[in-house]
């Protein structure tokens, strides 16, 4: 299992340095940031952001050994890196061009979601809630299923944009989801998930603390599909892991994301689509970083010192989900936990007192 992880490693890593190289040389369509303004840009100099081509062409090539080494799981394999191709697209496009509209782009990861559905049967059939009764009607399974999919594949769009954030944040979790997924004897998935742990570590030596890579919209997209994925079938097809064990292990990006949208649409009356600058991430950067680095600190040194803090977010949920993986109701709780948690250090760091007294 271990030669996946090389593979997508090294695989990753040199398309990565490729792509870093040939933007050295000024070859205009490797870099694309300039199109890409907004208040989620935090750095100046000219940078590819097309790391999720090394990371898509790793898990294309893993799915090809595995039908060399003749796997069971290689029609699986291959069928999942087709259902990613329109997610992925949506955002390499997005990359390469700058103005994709993001209805295109939402349609195009549904579509990602769909074929998940169909294809490789990954769909939600229980929350371990009382609403499970109508997981047995297909347009409630599908739209729930698809619309989680998509979601997720957002979320981990939301919290990119810092170096080494939203790359080691999936690593984190493609880790605990493959430890969970061996546990049960389930192959496949292990074997996606320490082949994406592969794939993003070579992007993520490129891309932290220096930022000399971006992953991506692309990439985003692609990885936060892969971990939908891996999350719905893991609980599927082992019906002793709990269904909140993949939600409290990627609880940070969902609920980065749910409350961003509540932030947007019913505080602040904008669309939840439009970007902003008030995530948690940004302010960590905008704030907490200057106060413990000094005003003075320059643009990367303090972009590079925000991701830690959201390293350590993402685990106060991985851990717990770890330790108590087959436990619904200890999750449950942990999950609330997490929420009051994230909330209190929210509004400490939009406005904090602390500054003041330094």
């Amino acid at each position: 299992m271990i030669i996946y992880a090389f593979l997508a490693f090294f695989i990753s890593f040199f398309l990565s340095f490729l792509l870093i190289y040939l933007a050295r040389k000024k070859i205009s369509i490797i870099v694309t940031d300039h199109l890409h303004e907004g208040p989620q840009k935090f750095h100046n100099a000219p940078t590819p952001r097309l790391g999720g081509l090394g990371i898509f062409l790793a898990l294309l090539l893993a799915s090809i050994l595995a039908f060399v080494k003749g796997d069971s799981f290689k029609v699986d394999f291959i069928l999942l890196v087709f259902a990613a191709i329109p997610a992925f697209s949506a955002g390499l496009l997005e990359d390469v061009l700058g103005k994709l509209s993001a209805k295109l782009r939402f349609i195009l990861i549904w579509a990602s979601g769909t074929a998940l559905y169909f294809l490789l049967g990954a769909k939600i059939l229980r929350l371990d809630l009382p609403i499970d009764y109508f997981f047995k009607y297909f347009v409630f399974s599908y739209f729930f299923t698809v619309f989680a999919l998509t979601g997720l594949a957002n979320s981990i769009n939301i919290i990119d944009g810092f170096n080494g954030l939203a790359s080691m944040v999936s690593i984190i979790i493609f880790m605990a989801l493959g430890y969970v997924s061996y546990k049960v004897g389930d192959y496949f998935l292990a074997t996606i998930c320490i082949t994406m742990v592969g794939a993003l570590a070579g992007f993520f030596i490129l891309n932290y603390p220096n930022g000399l890579i971006f992953l991506g919209d692309g990439g985003a997209y692609l990885t936060g599909l892969i971990i939908g994925a891996i999350s719905v079938l893991l609980v599927k097809r082992h019906p002793q892991v709990s269904a909140w064990f993949p939600f409290l292990v990627c609880i940070y990006p969902i609920f980065e994301t749910l409350f961003s949208i509540y932030r947007k649409k019913i505080l602040r009356k904008i669309s939840p689509f439009l970007p902003d600058g008030l995530h948690l991430h940004m302010l960590i950067y905008k704030r907490l970083t200057k106060w413990l680095l000094g005003p003075a600190a320059d643009k990367l040194r303090r972009n590079a010192a925000t991701s830690p803090f959201l390293w350590t977010i993402c685990l106060l949920g991985v851990v717990p989900a770890l330790i108590f993986w087959d436990q619904t109701s200890v999750l449950m709780i942990f999950s609330f936990l997490f929420a009051l948690l994230y909330l209190y250090l929210y509004w400490r760091v939009l406005m904090p007192r602390w500054i003041s007294k330094k």
